[in-house]
């Protein structure tokens, strides 16, 4: 650490923020907030969620003293820490000066994290919580170790001042998707040439078979009607963490899948050893930018952006099947996907415990018959 004339330190730093002051906030770059005395805020190398954040001597190599300014629009900002990628977040707290700020998950949606800009005419900001109107600032002497709180705001307050200057540390930050062309990330598109729900019900070829059909007065009994086919069973599987790296033209009947894994239908991915099951009650296991998907920082999906998976099953129509309506008919799927008949594109759904119903009347033939899903996590 370097020692200089305390009156020359702030000179230094003085101009070095008037310099910074007039750029732009870029998505692309990180950032150090700085006291005019040139401390700068620092989450003391925590990954620990309600950390609270302090002041400390700057390296522009530090990544714990690193910002991401996420934007919001009207001047408003997700402030993102570099080590942590966590969110500097109010605590919930607007009951007056004195209250921490600390760090959360993230969460583009939550008011605790917004913070409005205010440029200064000496080229300094003022950032306030939209959620309990308070300011960024400090109640006691501005030097290493002071905490980091929200106070009443007070344009006259030097403590409330704060100035940008890029920061040099190597950060993998995420830039939040603004578009998008996957069916999976439009809000708008639940379903794709899939039928209207309805109650369940199973056909029969006439009156008798339906009496005496076990499952005619115990529901929960396998049915037997000859006008049903379960799918259930193996089926050939393929496991990828990312949509990127799926079998794309798996669906063609002559895609050779033999050296695929199996897989019972209906299972779990995870508990059959494929991906990491997820448990999150507080904070999303990615990025809550809806509605897309993307991976957030601290949790597998850095690692698994978004599991996807492959399935395959040949199968023999009946024969008195020819002159009918057929239908496949899902019982849930977790959480989104296409399905294909001999190739062709049937149709997609989303919605993890929803039924899903495609007629696939014109898509199938006489004998032998491959259907393929493409599940999207």
């Amino acid at each position: 650490m370097n020692i200089f004339p305390k009156a020359a330190f702030i000179l230094a730093l003085a101009v070095i923020h008037l310099g910074a002051a007039a750029q732009k906030i870029s998505s692309e770059k990180v950032y150090q907030i700085a006291t005019a005395e040139g401390l700068v805020l620092d989450n003391q190398a925590s990954l620990t969620s309600e950390t609270h954040i302090f002041l400390s001597v700057p390296d522009k190599n530090k990544s714990t003293q690193a910002w991401h300014f996420r934007p919001l629009g009207n001047d408003t900002y997700l402030l993102v820490n570099g080590f942590s990628f966590q969110a500097l977040d109010n605590d919930g707290g607007g009951d007056g000066s004195g209250h921490p700020v600390i760090q959360w998950p993230d969460d583009m949606n939550n008011q605790n994290q917004w913070w409005v800009m205010t440029t200064h005419k000496d080229g300094s900001i003022s950032l306030k919580c939209v959620s309990s109107g308070l300011a960024l600032g400090m109640l006691k002497t501005v030097q290493p170790g002071a905490e980091v709180v929200q106070v009443t705001p007070d344009d006259g307050d030097p403590n409330q001042h704060w100035y940008i200057q890029e920061s040099e540390a190597k950060v993998d930050f995420i830039v939040p998707k603004t578009s998008s062309t996957n069916d999976w990330e439009n809000e708008k598109v639940l379903g794709i040439n899939k039928l209207p729900g309805h109650v369940t019900f199973i056909p029969y070829a006439d009156e008798a078979e339906m009496v005496a059909d076990p499952a005619y007065s115990k529901p929960w009994e396998k049915t037997g009607s000859s006008r049903y086919m379960s799918l259930n069973g193996k089926w050939k599987f393929n496991w990828v963490a990312d949509p990127k790296d799926r079998p794309v033209g798996f669906q063609a009947p002559k895609f050779s899948v033999s050296s695929w894994d199996e897989i019972d239908v209906p299972s779990n991915w995870e508990m059959k050893g494929y991906g990491t099951p997820l448990y999150s009650n507080a904070t999303y296991p990615f990025l809550n930018n809806p509605p897309f998907i993307q991976p957030q920082h601290g949790y597998t999906t850095v690692a698994e952006p978004n599991p996807t998976g492959s399935y395959r099953k040949d199968f023999t129509l009946p024969s008195d099947w020819g002159d009918k309506q057929v239908y496949i008919h899902f019982d849930g799927v977790y959480s989104a996907f296409y399905v294909w008949v001999n190739g062709k594109k049937v149709g997609y759904s989303q919605g993890a415990n929803n039924d899903s119903e495609f007629d696939i009347t014109k898509y199938v033939v006489k004998g032998r018959n491959v259907v393929a899903v493409e599940v999207y996590k």
